[in-house]
């Protein structure tokens, strides 16, 4: 074809004016092709997966928490199953149908208020009845062909075989609350997920946490059920096994109960490894009743079992604070031992007058005994010689006023007074008043029943002391260890074999013929000291610390009674039942010594 002069001149006339259009759709087809190709290839699998979590939603399956076990086996934590009936809205079905809400009802026997999943803890449904038999659970998934859209879902519930006895040792657990899902949801938690509240199952929860499985169910575009295409077993947690002895655990829970006053705590220490063989805080709750209504009748018990006294209550220590006084005195003023004192019941100062709890005195007593009778006359004498700088010294010195570092939640750290803090709190001089009840525990002193046992162990092993612990190992579904406790020892407390030896002469003597000689076993010696704590709100706290036995000691047991008046008479009975748990001693007889362990 030949062009004309004109033609050529009309073309690329044309080609002229429109070359910014021409330009525009070159530009345009490079520039959308190299976005395909950005979102095909580079994007493609995030879109992808995008695309399939629209096409697919999830049932979840919450998983069952790992079990938690005690030193002797036993289960101190399990768990144990019920099911839900779910309705996922099938293709073209907004709500479940009249005509199948009432068949389900009558295959249960029960009125049915469907109710929709706030938390989407089984996707997009509605939850018609929890709380399923297996035998409802079967008699749904045989009416399946009636019962469109109708599912049964397995939901695992916590079960507590020692219940109110363990309460404050375990813990439990409830459903996370939506505040503490912004804060905990980079962890892994999901609205509906339950979470630890207190003791083990609270301070070893992410191992204790299992994870989510159900069905993956395909939708269409509208959001309605097409058919379930693949289901994922959910995983139990790891499994944790604790240093508790669930037969001392029982028996300390009990003893305490059975009080005069039932209430008050006891901490049982493995003395060579420091850990807890039973933690108690009497009275306890039923773990197993924690979800339901009674909750809220723990929340407004007067007597708050919802409070771990072992931990969280400060207490003041009395005449067991008695042994730092006892070993301060025998350091700083190289105390003669046979040298004795006069007890006549009361004691002067300035115009103050205090008294001693033997309204008549113990007369002409030494350290060993003004220790064993836990006479206040003695140590009042000690204490002003001593000075509250010493006592405050021997007392951190025997970790008091800082936490043990125990492995579980909420501990508290206690306090000891000194003149500072009296000038900046109270605005007061310290007087010598003060150092005198200070020297029998009393004043500004305040300790937890753990910081008791936990310096009691440090005496059975003359200054040498490992941190509490409740958690021994962790071991995954498929047996691998996770965690395994390694010992931690506290600093050594330096003190003279002179200072040992008369100290432990006195615990001895305390049980032989002292305060503590309810505690007397024929073939067991048992090295203790007794405290009656003054209450400025009722009746005085009764208190004993031990340990046994005295010359190889293996086990520290503290016990406090609240408003259980004297240590003697209404705490070392309680330690007295342990030890006899612990030993395998018959009431009466000691004819079977063998460890309980």
């Amino acid at each position: 074809m030949v062009w004309q002069k004109e033609d050529r001149f009309a073309y690329e006339n044309f080609i002229e004016k429109h070359k910014v259009i021409l330009v525009f759709f070159i530009l345009f087809f490079i520039c959308l092709s190299i976005r395909l190709f950005y979102l095909q290839i580079i994007k493609g699998n995030k879109y992808k997966a995008i695309s399939e979590q629209q096409r697919l939603h999830n049932t979840n399956e919450l998983a069952p928490r790992g079990i938690i076990y005690s030193s002797d086996n036993n289960i101190l934590v399990g768990n144990e199953f019920f099911y839900v009936a779910l309705y996922y809205p099938p293709d073209g079905h907004k709500k479940i149908s009249d005509e199948t809400l009432k068949d389900l009802e009558i295959i249960l026997g029960r009125d049915i208020n469907p109710k929709t999943d706030k938390n989407n803890k089984y996707g997009k449904v509605l939850k018609l009845a929890d709380n399923l038999t297996k035998e409802e659970m079967f008699k749904v998934r045989e009416q399946n062909m009636r019962l469109r859209g109708v599912s049964v879902a397995r939901e695992p519930r916590r079960v507590y075989p020692l219940a109110e006895a363990s309460s404050h040792v375990t813990g439990y657990t409830s459903e996370i609350k939506p505040e503490e899902i912004e804060e905990l949801s980079e962890q892994g938690y999901k609205p509906g997920d339950y979470i630890g509240r207190g003791g083990i199952e609270q301070a070893y929860d992410e191992y204790l946490q299992g994870k989510t499985g159900g069905w993956q169910v395909e939708v269409n575009a509208r959001g309605y059920r097409v058919k379930a295409s693949k289901y994922i077993p959910p995983e139990i947690g790891a499994s944790i096994y604790s240093t508790i002895n669930s037969k001392l655990q029982k028996t300390a829970y009990d003893a305490l109960k059975n009080s005069d006053s039932s209430k008050g705590a006891v901490v049982v220490l493995d003395a060579k490894t420091g850990a807890i063989l039973s933690l108690v805080s009497c009275p306890g709750f039923d773990t197993n009743k924690i979800r339901h209504k009674e909750f809220s009748k723990f929340l407004k018990d007067k007597n708050i079992p919802l409070f771990n006294r072992a931990l969280q209550a400060l207490y003041s220590p009395g005449s067991i604070f008695k042994v730092v006084t006892f070993v301060a005195a025998v350091e700083v003023l190289n105390i003669n031992p046979s040298e004795k004192a006069l007890c006549t019941g009361k004691f002067e100062l300035g115009d103050r007058h205090y008294t001693c709890w033997h309204k008549h005195g113990h007369g002409w007593l030494d350290l060993i005994h003004a220790t064993a009778q836990s006479c206040n006359i003695y140590f009042y004498q000690l204490g002003l010689k001593l000075g509250v700088k010493n006592l405050e010294k021997f007392s951190k010195k025997f970790y008091l006023g800082r936490k043990t570092g125990v492995d579980l939640p909420n501990e508290k750290s206690g306090f000891v007074p000194n003149p500072e803090w009296k000038k900046s709190k109270q605005k007061m001089k310290w007087l010598q008043g003060d150092t005198v009840i200070f020297s029998i525990g009393q004043g500004g002193l305040w300790v937890t029943p753990l910081q008791m046992a936990h310096m009691m162990s440090s005496i059975a092993n003359k200054g040498v002391c490992n941190k509490p612990y409740a958690v021994e190992k962790i071991v995954d579904a498929n047996g691998e260890e996770l965690y395994r406790h390694k010992s931690e020892k506290e600093e050594r407390i330096d003190l003279s074999d002179r200072t040992w030896s008369l100290l432990h002469t006195a615990l001895l003597e305390t049980i032989e013929s002292g305060t503590g000689k309810r505690c007397k076993f024929k073939y067991t010696k048992i090295a203790g000291k007794t405290g009656t704590a003054q209450n400025p709100h009722g009746k005085d706290h009764a208190w004993f610390i031990s340990y046994a036995p005295a010359d190889n000691p293996e086990i520290v047991i503290a016990v406090i009674v609240e408003h259980g008046g004297g240590g003697g008479v209404n705490a070392v009975p309680i330690g007295r039942k342990i030890y006899e748990a612990y030993f395998n001693i018959g009431s009466e007889t000691e004819d079977n010594k063998e460890s309980a362990r």
